[in-house]
């Protein structure tokens, strides 16, 4: 082999090597979000502040379940976490990938599907 061909294929060796490292460093929810695959599904949840838990006082991070309905109305419960205390009877549209909230955004109750309406008050 030629030295040209034996560089190529040592930095595409060390290219390969670095890749499945960093691959390997990443969380499942890192992965998932990194998937095309997987598609997003999109819940709608109305916060209930007695369905959350922070584990401190000092902790910023609020744990809440909830009942959340996709755009056909069918049921789900859903834990997230949110970053500070929502506001009590808020609507929020989640977006989640393989059962993981991705994120979450405060909407207007006209902005959620007439079907999930009907589930939550107004």
């Amino acid at each position: 082999m030629r030295n040209g061909t034996k560089l190529l294929l040592f930095v595409l060796t060390i290219v390969i090597l670095l890749v499945i490292t960093l691959v390997s460093q990443l969380s499942e929810k890192d992965l998932t979000k990194l998937n095309p695959l997987i598609p997003k599904q999109i819940y709608y949840v109305q916060v209930h502040n007695s369905s959350s838990n922070t584990s401190s006082s000092q902790d910023t991070t609020v744990e809440y379940t909830l009942p959340a309905w996709d755009d056909k109305g069918n049921p789900q419960t859903i834990t997230f976490f949110g970053m500070h205390s929502l506001r009590e009877g808020a609507y929020l549209q989640l977006t989640l990938k393989n059962q993981q909230v991705l994120s979450y955004k405060e909407i207007s109750y006209d902005q959620i599907p007439t079907v999930v309406q009907s589930y939550l008050r107004h």
